[in-house]
Parts: structure tokens; sequence; C-alpha cells
């Protein structure tokens, strides 16, 4: 009786394993729709887990920088550094303070003319400390496909 539930045991497990061996083996390479969701950078390239990016996309005075990234699909969600710069006395001769935040890139959508690619179209980010002068603790903004603002 023993070896018989024995038996029974290990077909049932090595169905178990065969059946997910040729879930694998159907599920075949990726096509182009299962690309990830890319964030369109300054030159329209798109990236996917970039460590910084340049909300202005210009000499500016605002970089998100240090990004890591804790999930990445239709919705990614990760952390980093605002670096703004306080343009004191000038904004050529002023330092960068930096404050941490959280980062969400939301509301993926088709990215023109790159077929089956999507890209975010949306950044929010949130101040884990305090945010620098009178700006909100959470801010969005509208991303751009092409790179250019």
């Amino acid at each position: 009786m023993r070896l018989i539930r024995a038996r029974v045991l290990l077909a049932g497990g090595l169905m178990a394993v065969s059946a997910t061996a040729a879930g694998v083996v159907l599920a075949g390479p990726a096509s182009a729709a299962s690309s990830p969701v890319v964030l369109v950078n300054c030159k329209g390239a798109g990236q996917v887990r970039p460590a910084g990016y340049d909300i202005g996309c210009m000499p500016s005075s605002e970089l998100v920088t240090r990004l890591t990234w804790t999930s990445w699909r239709s919705v990614a969600f990760g952390s980093g550094v605002l670096e703004v710069n306080n343009c004191t006395p000038t904004c050529a001769q002023g330092r960068y303070v930096k404050y941490p935040i959280l980062v969400a890139l939301w509301r993926a959508e088709p990215w023109p003319k790159h077929a089956g690619r999507a890209y975010f179209s949306r950044l929010t980010w949130i101040f884990t400390g305090k945010p620098p002068g009178h700006v909100p603790v959470a801010q969005t903004f509208v991303l751009p496909s092409s790179g250019q603002p």
C-alpha cells in the first residue's frame, strides 16, 4: 500500500513538473507586445529602469538621480533623489540641494512611431522629507513621447 501511494505521489509530481515545463516551452519568445514599457529620455530613446531622468530636457535646475526600481510593469515604482539647483547667487553658480523622493511612472500609452510599444506618459514624485520651498509634497508631470517638453 505504501509503495502504491509513493508511486502515485511521484507520478503526480512528475506530471506537474512536465506540465510546467511544457508551459514554458509553449510560451515561446516574448513578442513586441510584451516589450517593457519605456520612459522616453530627452533624446527620444526609450529607457527601462534608468538610473536618472532630466525632467526638463534642457540645462535644467531639476534632475532625478540615484533611481532604483522595485517594480517595472504597466506601472513602475522606485525611489531616488531630486536634485534642485538653488540658483544662489545665480543658477550658473548655484549648488544642487538633494531631496529624497518616491517615484511612480504610470499611464502607459502607445508610443507613437514604435508599433507595439508603450511609454509612460505620467511621472509622480512624492517627497519623503521636507520638500523644497513652497512645493507640494506630491507632484505629477505629463511626459512627452518624443523626449521634447
